[in-house]
């Protein structure tokens, strides 16, 4: 049997050619817009280009700006660690002025690298953010050394951010480090170990502001008394900055740290948040490693009670160290989920 089809006019083909061309330019533009976003590029910021990455699987996920700690030391080489952050989020990480590749850029010739600088940097690269991801509010997560940078963040633009969260949160260079010399002095007089109680000086003589008496603690704390994740994490960090970048951008992060370590020294040994971040107009949510002795954690829950906030919420990764971030991954996406969505 014969079936005759009706026939379609060459101009009738063409509208429809074309709607189907349209279709499909706007489903493709829709999923260009909600599709995995992958971006590694420098950044006008301060008047200095630096360098910036923003990856995850959906561009409509909530920003969340993660600032590295150290001074200095950069994330964004480490892609893969926060693969699974990158499910639920836009992961935006940001080599700060004097650090990783923003330093490879301008080496010794970085200008104007100190805390107000950086946290104005800050703030130019949220403004950037909110105007590449349509207006959205920005998640601000400071790691460490971060956690400065943030909160003064957070307190001079609280319009820009959803919520602050501190993790390996900063709290007060002194007290921290008479907790860590009381902290590895204990541990030597438990273990017998003479040789680490020579290089002590005595309580009353020790000075958190004097470099040889800080690095007489730090040297037996971070190479065996730290957390055992913290411990694997230092391990892995050779192997992970080899298999990441290149020889020279390897160069640059390590001279970007010693760089960024010399010229911040006088604002990382000022830092006493008690004093000059205890206020706070937008969440105040800090995740923190029970085992934290680099920001030790009992400081860290005194600073956070004494925090006001229009919510506060602090959590606190059991088993987990300083790195908590990247060593405890899972746990840690839960604790920002359930306090995000709250």
């Amino acid at each position: 049997m014969n079936v005759r089809h009706p026939r379609i006019s060459r101009p009738a083909l063409r509208a429809l050619a074309w709607s189907f061309v349209l279709l499909t330019l706007g489903l493709t533009a829709s999923c260009a817009r909600d599709g995995r976003i992958e971006e590694s590029k420098f950044v006008s910021l301060g008047g200095i280009e630096q360098f910036v990455t923003i990856r995850g699987d959906r561009a409509t996920n909530p920003v969340l700006l993660i600032l590295h700690g150290g001074p200095g030391a950069v994330q964004s080489p480490y892609a893969a660690v926060y693969e699974l952050y990158e499910h639920e989020y836009t992961v935006v990480q940001w080599d700060q002025r004097g650090a990783g590749r923003t330093y490879g850029r301008y080496g010794e010739a970085t200008p104007d690298l100190t805390l107000d600088r950086l946290a104005a940097d800050g703030i130019e690269l949220a403004e950037y953010l909110k105007k590449r991801f349509d207006n959205a509010k920005i998640i601000l997560l400071g790691h460490s050394w971060g956690s400065v940078v943030g909160v003064e963040m957070a307190k001079r633009r609280p319009d820009l951010f959803a919520a602050y969260v501190g993790t390996g949160q900063a709290s007060s260079w002194d007290r921290a480090a008479r907790f860590q010399y009381d902290f590895v002095r204990a541990e030597a007089r438990d273990k017998g170990n003479q040789a680490v109680l020579k290089t002590l000086k005595e309580p009353a003589a020790f000075d958190p502001r004097n470099t040889a008496d800080y690095l007489s603690v730090n040297e037996p704390l971070t190479s065996r008394l730290l957390a055992k994740t913290d411990l694997e994490w230092y391990g892995s960090l050779p192997q992970r900055k080899s298999a990441a970048t290149s020889a020279q951008e390897a160069k640059d992060i390590d001279a970007g740290q010693i760089f960024s370590g010399r010229k911040l020294q006088s604002a990382i040994f000022a830092e006493d948040l008690f004093s000059t971040a205890s206020t706070f107009d937008i969440p105040f949510i800090v995740i923190q490693g029970s085992g934290d002795v680099i920001a030790p954690t009992p400081l860290v829950i005194d600073y956070f009670s004494r925090v006001q906030a229009p919510r506060k919420e602090l959590r606190l990764i059991e088993g987990a160290g300083h790195f908590a971030l990247v060593t405890h991954p899972s746990e840690f996406l839960a604790a920002l989920g359930a306090t995000i969505r709250r």
